[in-house]
């Protein structure tokens, strides 16, 4: 049930907006045109938690600005739910943050938490465009805030070009988590409703249902999700992605010991620039000492490929095995590693540039991780 409304009086000098008060404080400034408030601030929590159960997840605002931001700040990601994904919404087309990462909802809603530098204009750039305010919002009894774009397309000579998506970004100012120039946000991305991209998104829901991520195979946007968090390098609220000259310079459990995890499950991201044909993806790869008395020994490998049979990438598992002197054998411990490379045929003209490096090298990006007991 939307929640009712009741029009507060304008104050002087702002005969052009409107003021509307929901019943839980928002107070929407909408334009001369009348526009309704946003869908953010009526949308019902119907799944406050992970959103097990096959339930849907539509948060109200509250829930996203004193629930959720308070502990991704706090890095508390074990409480978070799955639905809404770290990611650098301001370096890239919403359509290919919605092809890279699973909808929270039947809706076709995308819940992102990104750090970006504070800047009170109404424009956002993100990839090839940018995000223009069409209307705010913000909680009375606080610093609470919620921004409605959209997005347009840069269009050369001819002008920016209006699309169907849409974002809605919630911040709250009284909180900056400890530093000045940035702040980190909620951002839900998603098409405006009943237009030809929602149609066609739900024409193809099963489609779109059949990428959600699976730990065991190796899928295009598992690589592309990967690219994206290693530009943002030492940036803890944006992405816990470490930097590595030589992830094999110690034992895996010295490495873990000094460096948070990337999430709760748990699993440590380091990216690295190494030179070409230095590692996996070659069909020759070989053990690797890591450590005063290891090696992580490969265990299987596969290429990535799309749906058109490109060379995207490959993904190479490796298994950390001890060498046991007394006994004069090796032993295999509860430590693996996953290690990504990105192939001829990635999109990288598609995507924000990386940091540059010699034409002789190449990024890698490697997972390392215990499998516990039962499924990790």
């Amino acid at each position: 049930m939307r929640p009712t409304k009741k029009k507060a009086a304008p104050e002087a000098g702002a005969a052009s907006l409107r003021e509307d008060e929901t019943e839980d404080g928002w107070v929407v400034l909408a334009g001369p045109s009348g526009a309704t408030p946003p869908p953010s601030l009526m949308a019902r929590a119907v799944a406050s938690g992970g959103g097990g159960g096959g339930q849907a997840f539509e948060p109200t605002a509250g829930d996203i600005v004193n629930r959720y931001l308070l502990l991704r700040r706090a890095l508390r990601c074990d409480a978070l739910p799955v639905q809404i994904h770290d990611a650098d919404v301001y370096g890239a087309h919403p359509a290919l943050l919605a092809s890279v990462y699973p909808a929270a909802n039947e809706r076709f809603e995308w819940f992102f938490f990104a750090c970006r530098r504070r800047c009170p204009g109404g424009r956002r750039r993100a990839g090839p465009g940018e995000y223009r305010l069409l209307q705010e919002a913000k909680h009375h009894r606080g610093n609470a805030y919620c921004h409605c774009f959209r997005y347009y397309e840069d269009g050369g000579d001819a002008g920016a070009k209006e699309t169907e998506w849409r974002m809605s970004e919630f911040g709250d100012r009284s909180r900056g988590g400890g530093c000045e120039d940035f702040e980190l946000v909620v951002c839900k991305v998603f098409p405006s409703r009943g237009g030809a991209l929602h149609e066609r998104l739900g024409a193809d829901r099963v489609a779109l249902a059949s990428r959600r991520r699976d730990d065991e195979d190796a899928k295009p946007q598992v690589l592309v999700q990967l690219y994206l968090a290693s530009l943002s390098l030492g940036n803890p609220l944006a992405c816990r992605m470490h930097h590595a000259a030589d992830v094999f310079d110690a034992h895996p459990a010295v490495i873990t010991a000094v460096l948070p995890a990337a999430n709760d499950r748990p699993e440590w991201l380091f990216a690295a620039v190494r030179r070409r044909g230095g590692g996996g993806g070659d069909g020759a790869a070989r053990p690797r000492k890591a450590g005063p008395a290891g090696a992580y020994v490969p265990v299987r490998e596969c290429r990535v490929v799309d749906g058109r049979s490109r060379d995207i990438g490959y993904r190479l598992v490796l298994r950390y095995r001890e060498v046991d002197d007394e006994a004069r054998r090796v032993s295999p411990t509860v430590w693996w590693m996953e290690e990504y490379g990105f192939g001829p045929d990635f999109p990288h003209n598609k995507l924000p540039a990386p940091r540059p490096r010699g034409e002789d090298e190449e990024l890698v990006v490697y997972k390392v991780y215990p499998k516990l007991v039962g499924a990790r």
